[in-house]
């Protein structure tokens, strides 16, 4: 009996196909830390599906992925970003995690939202794709979904890759910007491979960045939050940037994931989402202005 991983099983079509399914296939389905698993013939496996390496380790023993998700529903009391930009993000976890394990086959279950780009990044690594002819209608949800007793943060953005940059580029120069175009509010330190946030006037960095060279790889760039003013540290989690490049076109990803803000949740939708969403839009546009600029120097691994 092969090994079927059912995604979006807490959806109207998961839970249809949960019941076409149980009783030919061994399922088995995403599930948070926290949630409460419903009685169903299934394993749950408590993975986060934003994490790539939890997804390899989800996938370990699959055979087919059944990929129909609403990554709007993970658990987060607020998502930035656009519904495909996530999708695709989630897509590209599990085409590289199906490449890693040797999955057989990925079925996309299509609906009237998502892009045909989509079957692209997840046949992208290797893995066969097959598509649902009947394109399944979604209904439509805020990306401010709020979800309760998770007060943390998920910002995605894609936005183009500049001519002849690699996705190293993007990332280093991220924060060099920040210094240059905030110069009046923020000012940007290097400690080795740590990265100080100030604001101006502030003798305690807002936040304190590590870049992760070991979990950075195969085009995607992490670096990791560990501390500062600004950020509330998770027991199960580590706030991270990512800049990740996409397969197959000139764009990348960029997401912040999992942070959680140390002020009021008030304060933070009034002040800071705002502030960081206008930053990320005129970051994308500097960086094809600027696309000519030096590379940057390797983060020091001292």
């Amino acid at each position: 009996m092969k090994n079927v991983l059912l995604m979006g099983i807490n959806g109207r079509i998961g839970q249809n196909l949960y019941r076409e399914l149980k009783d030919v296939y061994n399922l088995f389905a995403f599930s948070s830390f926290n949630q409460d698993d419903t009685n169903l013939d299934i394993t749950f496996l408590k993975k986060d599906l934003f994490i790539l390496p939890e997804v390899e380790k989800a996938l370990k023993n699959i055979d087919i992925v059944i990929f129909f998700e609403d990554p709007i529903m993970r658990l987060n009391r607020q998502t930035q970003g656009r519904f495909d930009d996530l999708y695709i993000l989630l897509a590209d976890n599990i085409a590289r995690a199906s490449r890693a394990n040797g999955v057989e086959q990925i079925i996309f279950v299509g609906d009237e939202v998502s892009y045909d780009y989509t079957v692209e990044v997840l046949g992208a690594y290797g893995t066969e794709v097959k598509s649902t002819d009947t394109p399944i209608k979604r209904y439509g949800k805020n990306l401010s979904y709020k979800a309760s007793d998770y007060n943390n943060v998920r910002s995605v953005q894609r936005a183009p890759l500049p001519e002849g940059w690699h996705i190293k580029d993007v990332g280093r120069y991220y924060f060099n910007w920040l210094n240059d175009i905030l110069s009046d509010i923020i000012n940007v330190e290097y400690e080795g491979q740590l990265i100080k946030i100030h604001f101006v006037k502030r003798d305690r960095p807002a936040l304190v960045v590590q870049y992760d060279a070991e979990s950075s790889f195969d085009g995607v760039e992490i670096y990791r939050i560990k501390g500062g003013g600004l950020s509330k540290k998770e027991m199960n989690k580590t706030p991270r940037f990512e800049f990740r490049e996409l397969p197959g076109c000139e764009e990348f990803i960029m997401a912040l994931h999992d942070f959680e803000p140390k002020s009021s949740w008030t304060t933070y939708l009034l002040t800071q989402a705002p502030l960081y969403a206008l930053v990320n839009r005129i970051y994308q546009v500097e960086m094809i202005i600027n696309s000519q600029a030096p590379r940057l120097e390797e983060p020091s691994s001292e």
